[in-house]
Parts: structure tokens; C-alpha cells; sequence
């Protein structure tokens, strides 16, 4: 979740491994441990390990603190490689998690992908059930700790100058932290998330302006980013790019770029979600930017009958002026909601029938249709004449 620069604090190690079969590992520092804790971690790597294909055991260094003074529940911090062999693209920087998948072999020996902090002053619930609305549900939020380290993972920044770039975090801005491996992000080159960021202009923000000036600062803060993922990501969100924080004019590192905007519910990597809430399934278009920035898919995923079901869903006629009607061989019964959002990604109406609905009152324009159910959430784009 949010990661904002924090007062010095003192950690414990006690050593504790928990460790999800062939494919995440987990070091514990700090107390206490429940056992609901690390059932939560190994529920949630289960759930990751679902998804994707993980050939290369992902090492994540947990720290537990315990302070009502940390502006946070949790943060991040990830390793990453560039320029490794079998990488897609040189001169951009991957998660260490993902480049040893890629390359087939552990490239950062000794090392762990990624450090997550915990925050247990946070009320967190660590079953499997729904908390209660002042509860945060642990498993939903180390899920999107981790995706941070799978690969939702921005190194753009912009300096207190107004100075903007890519691959240029001096330690001093995660200072007093520091990460338990050789920090890579001052690297001088973008990470491969960021190379699909784009603007409202279709114009992409790497190389929109030189690296380490205000013009690149302006272009990070000002106006809407999105993640055009046009092999993928923007397949699984009716064909157009997804919606990321940050835009509004001034630059909070760890929040912007890296999380999807607010209004993108239904998914792990928002802040749609809160106390209460359960998000323990990434979205088709989270898996699909995963897949954009190199992840395989596990052959064992039910994504892939997520998808089949997702194409059987469909609106008419598109377009339209007055009605629409919607079909699909999936049970209408788990159909949980049908929200339509504007082009900005605000909702304009929640769509009661899973039959059909008047949208005469709607302007003309381009509209997005998101239909969930329990096992998935699909996104059509929809044209009101």
C-alpha cells in the first residue's frame, strides 16, 4: 500500500522462514509471528503461484514493525536487473523476480527480490472469511505488496528542484531505510513497467523529455498516466489502456505510477479497496500487464477459462443511442455488479439488470462497461451514439 518516507526505527530478526513449495520463500524479522500471519503469506504467494508461472523460488524479506506513528500499513522496496541474459529488452530495469524467471537461473544470489514492511499497528484480519469493516484483510494486502515486487514497480521521481527522471532515487530519499540489497535505483534507466506508461496524448513518458529535467518533472506530475499494454493489458480492458495515479500535479514517490488510480476497482494494485473489502484475485488486465512486461502464465491458471468466459460475455448493439442488452452463457446469478464509467474512469451508473438498460440519458461518447462476478471482472469499452 502507500510508502511514504519514515522515522528511523530498530528491527529485530528471529529468523522465521515460511516458505510456499517451488515458489516463494519468506524471511520474518520482527515479532510477533502469529501462525494466522504466515497462513495469510503462504495463502497469498498460493494465490500468486496460481497465476503465474514461477519456475525461479521468489524470496521476499518481510519486516515487522509495530508503531501508530508510520504513516503506512505497508511499502515495498524491489530488486531488480537489467541487461541479464535472455532479457526481453536491454536497458530497462526488471524485477529481480521476474529476471530470474526470465533468464532461468537465480541471478541475485544471496539477495532477496523484494523487502516489504509491515505495519502491524494496522487491525489486520488474517483468515480466509470476510473481516469486519475495521478490519484490514491481510491476504488482500500482501498480495498487493508483493505484486509491487512482481513487477507493478516504477523508478520514476520527482526531486523537491522539480526535477524529473528515470533510474535516479538517491538513497537519501528512502532514507532512514535502506533495502538488504544493493539498491538499484539509481541505475539511470527506466524499469520495464515504466517503458508502457504512456500520457493522455498517446505519448510515452519515457523519452516524452530528457532524463533529470524539470520539462520530464512536469510530464511525471501533470495530466493522467496510463499502462498501454497493446499485446496484453489493453486486450483485458476493452481494448484501452489502464489508469494510473498520480497526474495531479505534485509527485508522492512510492504512490504515483506504481498503483493503479482509485477508481480502477476490482483490483489488487488500487486504492479502491479498504477496511473490510477482499480483493484476493488480481484483475484480467493486472494479469494481462504482468504478461506485457514479460511474465509467463502458470498452464494450470484458470485464466485462461476467465478469458473464454469473459468473450462470451457480450453487449448490443454497440453502438447505441437508446438501449443495451447484454448475454453470456455465464450464470447471471454470480453476476455481482455492472458499473458503467466515463473515459476519465468515473462512474456514471450502476447497471441493475444484467438484461438490459436504458442509456439514452448517457452524452455521446466513449464509455467502459465493467461486469464481476466472484472469479473474475471484465472490462468492454461501449459507444454511446
Amino acid at each position: 500500500m502507500k510508502k511514504l518516507l519514515l522515522p528511523l526505527f530498530i528491527f529485530i530478526s528471529f529468523g522465521i522462514i515460511a516458505q510456499t513449495p517451488s515458489t516463494f520463500t519468506f524471511n520474518i524479522n520482527g515479532s510477533p509471528v502469529s501462525t494466522g500471519l504466515v497462513a495469510a503469506l503462504d495463502n497469498a504467494a498460493q494465490r500468486w503461484s496460481n497465476y503465474l508461472l514461477i519456475t525461479e523460488p521468489i524470496k521476499v524479506n518481510i519486516f515487522l514493525v509495530n508503531n501508530s506513528f508510520y504513516p503506512f500499513s505497508g511499502l515495498t522496496l524491489g530488486n531488480g536487473r537489467k541487461n541479464f541474459s535472455n532479457a526481453p529488452v536491454n536497458d530497462f530495469i526488471y524485477p529481480t523476480a521476474l529476471a530470474n524467471q526470465l533468464a532461468g537461473s537465480e541471478l541475485n544470489q544471496g539477495e532477496y527480490d523484494m523487502d516489504i514492511y509491515v505495519n502491524l499497528y494496522t487491525s489486520f484480519y488474517y483468515g480466509t472469511g470476510k473481516p469486519n469493516n475495521n478490519k484490514m484483510d491481510f491476504i488482500t494486502f500482501i498480495m498487493h505488496e508483493i505484486g509491487h515486487g512482481l513487477g507493478f514497480y516504477s523508478d520514476g521521481y520527482v526531486n523537491s528542484s522539480n526535477i524529473g527522471s528515470f533510474g535516479n532515487i538517491p538513497p537519501s530519499a528512502l532514507s532512514p531505510l535502506t533495502t538488504s540489497f544493493p539498491w538499484h535505483g539509481q541505475d539511470s534507466v527506466p524499469t520495464i513497467y515504466d517503458k508502457f506508461i504512456i500520457k493522455q496524448s498517446q505519448n510515452n513518458l519515457v523519452g516524452i523529455a530528457p532524463n533529470n529535467t524539470t520539462m520530464l518533472g512536469d510530464s511525471i506530475k501533470y495530466t493522467t498516466n496510463y499502462f498501454d499494454g497493446p499485446t496484453y493489458a489493453n486486450s483485458s480492458n476493452g481494448g484501452s489502456p489502464v489508469k494510473l495515479s498520480g497526474g495531479t500535479g505534485s509527485f508522492s514517490l512510492g504512490v504515483d505510477l506504481l498503483h493503479l488510480h482509485s477508481s480502477v476497482c476490482n483490483s489488487i494494485m488500487s486504492y479502491c479497496w479498504g477496511l473490510g473489502d477482499t480483493v484476493r484475485k488480481p484483475a484480467s488486465f493486472e494479469i494481462g500487464i504482468l504478461k506485457e512486461i514479460g511474465w509467463n502464465i502458470n498452464p494450470a491458471s484458470s485464466v485462461n477459462e476467465i478469458a473464454s468466459v469473459e468473450n462470451e460475455f457480450t453487449i448490443y448493439p454497440n453502438p447505441s443511442h437508446d438501449h443495451i442488452f447484454f448475454s453470456s452463457s455465464f450464470p447471471k446469478e454470480k453476476i455481482k455488479s455492472i458499473e458503467m464509467k466515463n473515459i476519465l474512469g468515473e462512474k456514471v451508473a450502476l447497471l441493475e439488470s444484467n438484461v438490459s438498460s436504458d442509456v439514452s440519458m448517457l452524452s455521446k461518447g466513449i464509455y467502459f462497461i465493467s461486469i464481476v462476478t466472484d472469479d473474475f471482472q471484465t472490462v468492454q469499452k461501449f459507444i454511446k451514439e
